[in-house]
């Protein structure tokens, strides 16, 4: 790989820098040679012109880079090339008002190893070069560049993204692009690319962001042991059988965790028509019409959804719980499957796990906090559900489905429980979809309730609520209908937090006003966090454009639950999102539970701090 040195200033480029800086002249940039002999650095400011000039190329792109110095860059190819050579030195040459053409700054290569070989009618060889220079006053720049010369590689990806951006507005067609797009104002729904002609399921197998999707055990170290349809494959919380990975075996009664496998994919989001959150200005923006894609491999402008990448880490696969959390009491090394109060936040765990009533703060301190501290008492790796683990799973149904609205869609959920104001967690046990395996759909249960499953994952909406963790939002000190004020929100996919957006939390620049249970009608939308959903406008209805509600009305500091609880009724849904569930972080209440992720990628970054 070539090194180079620091470039310097010839002392002809150093007097063309005071005239500069006087006011006299302006730069111009003309052109870069190579040339194969060595210089040693000490003679580099004395030199007039190069020696042994092998190639010379205009300036293909000269930029601003601060008020002192720009980024000069060019490419060479072998082409014209019947003789190989070492490339030793780069000259930069610039125009002097006095003396024409100067040679301005040089640089020398010191691996001795940059080779560009010749053309041999086959392959072509190429140099990309960036050369960051001084030049006084940048204000005096001429970016002004040779229209003849090569483009570089920069040039080629930026052209690139804007070939796939107007794809993107014009409509991708590629068989392994799958979308929709989604006309709020109108409340309409088009499948897009690949989509085209599907309808939500078995169709959708082949897709492997959707049908790669897998029931599995977990031990507490982040090991696979088993998957749905295994002999050793358990929904108990422990291994009933041996189970043998490799050269290790996992004996019976090893704990393992019921969780969904979800392979990485790729998305996008074309945002058609937007519209100011409100008149007001740097108040946010909310969706009109939006397209939104996604695939299983890499394609131009395609982005890794972000439940994939963790403190800049990325992972092929992250787990994510089947069933809703109860707890592992570590005291008396058993599964509480009752919610008896009597959690231990040092110590037991969140568990995912069937035949289980789903954990609750009806007595206990269960708040999003101490949910975070049982989800990470299981091992490094181990958080509760989060924002972008919780989006990923959004974006596949509405992807799959054409639709927002789960309910009509998959199935109810238990969501039609009378709402009764006395001390009972009335949500039902986990587990009534193990038979549904990996497949999406919904199943009556012993108690006549309907309990709802996508891909794995059992009860996203409806039953009881689950804290959603990584996702703060500052409301006003004080917030009331139409007056105009909104709550900032900010998210983080690591050091979670109460009550701060301070990092690693970022403003989403997505803003919220005061909305009061009312079924969706826009999501808010910023570039840097296009894959969120999160509910800014209430003018919709039970079925259209979203169907599930969003609620925002308490003051300051707020945390986020998701789906809605037993007595939500027609407003429950996976995009439901309730922005002030509790009446701060400290918040916890007998209608409130939490769901585990595993995340690989922080277990070995906690590993080798460890």
């Amino acid at each position: 790989m070539a090194e180079f040195s620091k470039l310097y200033l010839t002392k002809r480029g150093q007097s063309l820098v005071a005239k500069i800086m006087a006011g006299a002249s302006n730069i111009q940039f003309t052109k870069v040679s190579t040339s194969s002999k060595v210089y040693a650095e000490s003679a580099l400011e004395g030199l007039l012109a190069l020696e042994n000039v092998q190639q010379s190329n205009n300036v293909t792109k000269v930029t601003i880079s601060n008020g002192t110095s720009v980024r000069v860059e060019t490419a060479f190819t072998n082409e014209k090339l019947t003789a190989g050579y070492y490339l030793r030195c780069l000259g930069l040459y610039a125009k002097d008002p006095d003396l024409g053409e100067i040679l301005y700054a040089v640089c020398v290569e010191t691996s001795g190893l940059c080779y560009m070989p010749a053309y041999n009618g086959v392959t072509v060889s190429s140099a990309y070069i960036q050369l960051y220079t001084t030049v006084g006053n940048s204000d005096n720049v001429s970016l002004a560049v040779y229209s003849g010369a090569y483009a570089t590689v920069e040039d080629i990806q930026d052209l690139e993204a804007e070939i796939a951006d107007l794809r993107a507005y014009v409509g991708y067609t590629d068989s392994d692009i799958y979308g929709v797009e989604v006309d709020f104002a109108n409340k309409k729904f088009t499948r897009l690319a690949g989509a085209v002609g599907m309808a939500g399921g078995t169709p959708f197998d082949k897709v492997r962001a959707m049908g790669g999707r897998k029931r599995c055990n977990l031990t507490d170290d982040g090991v696979v042991v088993a998957y749905q349809g295994d002999p050793a494959f358990s929904s108990s919380g422990v291994l009933t059988q041996v189970a043998t990975v490799g050269d290790t075996t996992y004996p019976v009664g090893t704990k393992v965790q019921v969780m969904v496998e979800q392979p990485k994919f790729y998305y996008k989001v074309v945002p058609m028509v937007l519209e100011r959150t409100s008149d007001t200005a740097d108040q946010g923006w909310k969706t009109r019409k939006v397209r939104y894609y996604i695939s299983d491999t890499p394609k131009t402008g395609f982005k890794v959804h972000p439940q994939f990448i963790a403190n800049g880490k990325e992972n092929d696969y992250i787990y994510k719980s089947a069933y809703e959390g109860s707890l592992w009491d570590k005291s008396a090394s058993a599964y509480i499957l009752d919610d008896a109060q009597v959690a231990d936040f040092a110590s037991d765990m969140l568990s995912s796990i069937a035949n289980a009533k789903p954990a609750s703060g009806l007595t206990q301190n269960l708040t999003r906090g101490n949910t975070r501290k049982l989800a990470q008492n299981r091992g490094h790796g181990w958080e509760q559900q989060y924002t972008a683990t919780l989006a990923g799973t959004q974006l596949l149904m509405l992807i799959e489905y054409g639709s927002f609205n789960m309910q009509t869609n998959i199935g109810s959920g238990v969501t039609n429980k009378p709402w009764k104001e006395d001390d009972i967690n009335y949500a039902e046990l986990t587990g009534a979809t193990v038979n549904l395996g990996n497949a999406s759909g919904a199943v009556t249960n012993t108690d006549g309730f309907n309990v709802v499953s996508y891909r794995g994952e059992e009860n996203l909406w409806g039953n009881i609520w689950k804290w959603e963790d990584g996702f703060n939002i500052k409301n006003p000190s004080t917030f009331a209908a139409d007056d105009g004020q909104v709550g900032v929100v900010y998210v983080a996919d690591h050091g979670f937090k109460d009550d701060t957006g301070e990092a690693p939390y970022e403003d989403t620049g997505i803003r919220v006003p005061y909305v009061n249970w009312s079924y969706i009608s826009a999501f808010g939308y910023s570039e840097a966090y296009d894959w969120l959903f999160v509910g800014v406008e209430g003018k919709g209805n039970s079925s259209v454009p979203v169907g599930d509600c969003v609620q925002n009305v308490n003051p300051g500091w707020r945390v986020a639950g998701s789906g809605a609880g037993w007595g939500s009724g027609a407003g429950a849904g996976p995009f439901f999102l309730g922005l002030d569930l509790a009446d701060s972080s400290g918040g916890r209440g007998r209608s409130v539970s939490g769901r585990s992720v595993y995340i690989p990628s922080r277990k070995k970054k906690l590993d080798e701090a460890a």
